[in-house]
């Protein structure tokens, strides 16, 4: 999954890379191993099988990163996920075609693999700047924002698929969601072009920004009500509570990506033209230490570098083999899922709507 070029070199506040963010996408990646068996043909043993083997060998690298404690370790570790990740990424591609292909039935949708394998994508360009030991610049540009918007809008449009066809309020709510982050993210392409070359910050961008982080808000306050209706027994429909939950835990780290996008000032220009770099200490002051993360690049912040995308007309993501240009690294993730709220606790929801699930008001 790509991270954006930077478009503004001035706006990249520089957080520090740690072990959180690995932690969060290998937690990703085993859950969506989960999804794919769960969908698959039952009859198709071999299929089931490959699934299973990366279920287990993201579990085990997630046991790996709690117990890192140097430098070497975590290196290792990287270099692991990296190539588990390349395989995963394209036994993703491979059932997307068979899907493609009427080769594989199931309950997989063909939308659905193709957007795991986007977020495998943008994880294997992660994992390739945590490789090369660089610190990295926070991104701060439409295509970031574009990118998470598109998870968003596959998000909602999952949540209509496999909601029951009974349930048709809650229906109808997932199809505004979705119909709102698809023009979101439509807008949010428009910034990409619109940017292009600009070198101040623009306010129009901005406020678009602040626009998004509410509708995110209610999507994830959406999908944890959801979440709460499933492990209650309330909600009918074929949404595991699991992937409710994953789909709440995404928005949050969006949601921490528009932070800090949000805070990004402008990072002073040294006199040979460059941004200058914000120092550890400055970074975890301005952006906090999440989790107690564990810091895992050098002791100063490098300079940073974005993304050689391709022509605007080509789409951003193919089938072709992800190129390893470093991305920025996104802020921490706490470690370990939110509970879910206690039964009759009520959420605060943004605005009027949607309503809270599950309230008679």
């Amino acid at each position: 999954m790509p991270r954006p070029k930077v478009v503004n070199d001035k706006r990249q506040p520089v957080p520090p890379l740690n072990a959180e963010e690995l932690k969060f996408q290998l937690r990703i990646m085993e859950e969506h191993a989960e999804f794919i068996k769960a969908g698959l043909p039952c009859d198709n043993a071999v299929l089931i099988g490959e699934a299973e083997n990366f279920q287990q060998e993201y579990a085990s690298l997630r046991d790996r990163a709690e117990r890192v404690q140097s430098q070497r370790q975590f290196a290792e570790l990287v270099d692991d996920a990296q190539a588990v990740t390349t395989d995963f990424y394209r036994y993703k591609r491979r059932l997307l075609h068979m899907a493609l292909t009427c080769q594989l039935q199931g309950n997989n949708f063909a939308l659905l693999l193709d957007h795991m394998s986007r977020e495998a994508e943008y994880f294997l360009l992660l994992l390739a700047a945590l490789g090369s030991g660089r610190q990295l610049y926070q991104a701060a540009g439409a295509r970031e924002v574009a990118f998470w918007l598109r998870l968003m809008a596959d998000h909602a449009a999952f949540i209509v698929h496999r909601l029951d066809p009974s349930e048709r309020t809650l229906q109808e709510t997932a199809c505004e969601f979705a119909a709102e982050f698809d023009s979101l993210y439509l807008q949010g392409r428009d910034f990409v072009s619109m940017l292009r070359g600009e070198t101040d910050e623009v306010p129009s961008f901005r406020r678009f920004m602040q626009d998004v982080r509410v509708s995110t808000i209610r999507l994830r306050d959406f999908t944890r009500a959801a979440e709460t209706l499933i492990a209650e027994c309330r909600l009918v429909g074929l949404i595991p509570a699991l992937l409710a939950d994953h789909m709440r835990r995404e928005a949050d780290h969006f949601l921490l990506v528009l932070a800090i996008l949000e805070k990004a000032t402008f990072v002073p220009f040294a006199e040979d033209g460059e941004p200058e770099c914000i120092s550890l200490d400055e970074a975890m002051v301005m952006f906090g230490n999440p989790g107690g993360a564990v810091a895992v690049a050098a002791e100063e912040i490098a300079d940073g570098a974005g993304l050689d995308y391709e022509d605007e007309d080509e789409e951003d993501y193919d089938d072709r083999e992800p190129e390893p240009p470093p991305p920025p690294v996104k802020p921490a993730e706490p470690p370990g899922p939110k509970a879910p709220p206690a039964k009759g606790e009520k959420y605060k929801w943004s605005g009027k709507w949607p309503r809270p699930l599950g309230s008679l008001e």
